[in-house]
């Protein structure tokens, strides 16, 4: 794993913010709903603030009736915005449901027209610089050519200078043309990579032709991906690093599991926070769990993701 230097953030994640509409009952039969930000990347960087870690985020906020509510949101959770540019065009939305805790965060998902402004031109080199790790997941990647070249060109610069780099496939085929072309966007950026998530076994298969998470660890490892990380629902997740693999199962709660949005990004930004904090990966895990358990059992928006005194740790 690469050292981690002493820098002046933790945590640099490139995405498009969301304006998220929860609800209790079946969207479609719903009359009212609890407004957030959101959106898969967003939750990544919320997570890891709210537990104590300097983000900043490269986005585009678009200047609709939600660009206000979407930047002082932002500010609200500690992340740093002053490489989030305002733009023209319309932002991202979706619905999402607890009716449904077996489905994977979105019901209904609209992607908006100010990603198209997150360009390679705003990835400067000393943001990179300034960062213990860089972040980003296809949910970027699918919106456009120049942002796919947006996060290449990041994790290129983070990887030729010794930051590492941290990728979530997030495979939401609804978002691509094809599979191809989402394979095609992950192996572009899997050789820069030092730490990967992914679920099992649908988007393992899919992308890497196992379904057993032990598998697919020993098939990343030997492409050179040095932290991975299988995330199993509700059995938790695995872990493959420095030749060895442990699991860590969901902890033993006595309070049900009601909603599934983003539940997989608030474990990133908790597993990534730990990370940063100078802990290895096993240790990291634990911690992520906790965090994604908090967010399934709570609910809710960003403002449901627990703060370190919250989960009682120092």
């Amino acid at each position: 794993m690469i050292p981690i230097p002493q820098k002046d953030y933790d945590l640099l994640v490139i995405g498009e913010c969301f304006v998220e509409f929860a609800c209790e009952n079946d969207v479609v039969k719903n009359n009212s709903f609890q407004k957030d930000i959101g959106g898969a990347d967003i939750v990544v960087a919320a997570a890891a603030a709210r537990l104590g870690s300097g983000v900043q985020l490269i986005s585009a906020i678009a200047h609709d009736p939600f660009y206000s509510f979407i930047r002082n949101q932002l500010t609200s959770q500690g992340i740093n915005t002053d490489h989030v540019i305002p733009c023209q065009g319309y932002n991202g939305l979706y619905f999402t449901s607890n009716s449904h805790p077996e489905s994977r965060e979105y019901l209904i998902h609209h992607p908006g027209t100010a990603n198209r402004h997150i360009k390679p031109s705003r990835t400067y080199d000393d943001l990179v610089e300034k960062s213990k790790i860089v972040y980003a997941s296809s949910e970027l990647q699918s919106v456009s050519k120049a942002t796919r070249h947006t996060v290449f060109q990041a994790f290129h610069f983070a990887h030729c200078n010794n930051t590492m780099v941290a990728y979530d496939p997030n495979l939401r085929l609804n978002r691509w043309e094809s599979l191809d072309d989402a394979r095609e966007c992950l192996w572009s950026v899997l050789p820069l990579v030092d730490v990967i998530f992914l679920s099992s076994p649908e988007e393992s298969k899919a992308l890497f032709g196992h379904d057993k998470p032990w598998e697919v660890i020993g098939f990343l490892w030997d492409r050179g991906v040095d932290i991975v990380v299988v995330k199993m629902g509700s059995c938790g997740c695995m872990v493959g690093y420095e030749g060895k693999i442990r699991e860590f199962p969901v902890p033993d709660i006595d309070q049900s599991f009601t909603s599934p949005t983003l539940v997989g990004s608030a474990f990133n930004g908790g597993f990534l926070h730990s990370i940063a904090a100078g802990y290895d990966a096993f240790e990291s895990a634990e911690l992520a769990n906790s965090v994604a358990l908090y967010k399934g059992i709570k609910g809710g928006g960003i403002d449901s993701l627990p703060t370190s005194h919250e989960l009682k740790i120092g």
